[in-house]
């Protein structure tokens, strides 16, 4: 992603399911995290890789695991 170079298949669309989640800047703190590669970074997460796909389904996931902890949190009530 920083130099731009193109990736394979496979990385392409590790990165960008990794993008999608959040998560990449977690495993490579070393890299510049420029508005260039995060920009790239948002390019392989939409690109041909069918990433985008999993992506939506990663913030589903999320978004579900979110509002089924909101539900728990509201309906158990403190003893007292």
């Amino acid at each position: 992603m920083v130099d731009g170079a193109v990736p394979t298949p496979r990385i392409a669309a590790l990165a960008g399911l990794i993008w999608a989640s959040g998560t990449l800047p977690q495993f490579d703190p070393e890299i510049p995290w420029s508005s260039a590669v995060i920009t790239r970074a948002q390019q392989l997460e939409r690109g041909n890789w069918g990433v985008g796909a999993v992506g939506d389904a990663v913030t589903r996931t999320m978004n579900a695991i979110i509002a089924s902890a909101v539900i728990v949190a509201m309906s158990v009530r403190p003893r007292g």
